[in-house]
């Protein structure tokens, strides 16, 4: 991946990727439901690190919650893989929230930035769309922790 791959990558997409990038090749492929290509020394690996890989598990799959449609690519994996369906996790309802968003903007807005300059820093920074000045006195208005007004 390069430089400007990671740079584009927001929030949770960039946590994966160091996530992943920290661990061996063969405890990324488990993670990921891929069995397809384990060499018979990675198969071993994997049977004598199981509680490490358990404990793992754990952490992407709440890395993987806050990317919608991976986690949604992961749990069919899981249930293409799985001998018991009772052991797929269920997919979290409804939108992710915009929390980051909100602490983001509410960070600008108390720098003395108003809806208009807030929603282009915004916008300059995630990408053009990402907001509007509405859409961020609502959302500030949604996390009333964050906003300073």
């Amino acid at each position: 991946m390069t430089v400007r791959e990671t740079k584009l990558l927001k929030g949770p997409e960039k946590e994966l990727k160091k996530f992943l990038a920290s661990k061996p090749a063969w405890m990324q492929r488990v993670l990921q439901e891929d069995f397809s290509s384990f060499s018979r020394d990675e198969n071993l690996e994997w049977i004598n690190n199981q509680d490490r890989v358990y404990e793992l598990r754990h952490e992407y799959q709440r890395i993987l919650q806050q990317i919608p449609a991976t986690w949604r690519e992961y749990r069919k994996k899981l249930m293409r893989n799985s001998l018991d369906r009772l052991l797929v996790p269920e997919g979290r309802p409804g939108r992710p929230t915009k929390s980051a968003l909100a602490e983001e903007a509410a960070g600008l807005q108390r720098a003395g930035m108003n809806y208009p300059q807030m929603t282009a820093e915004l916008n300059k920074c995630h990408g053009q769309g990402t907001t509007t000045s509405e859409a961020l006195r609502k959302l500030l208005k949604r996390h009333p922790g964050k906003s300073s007004r």
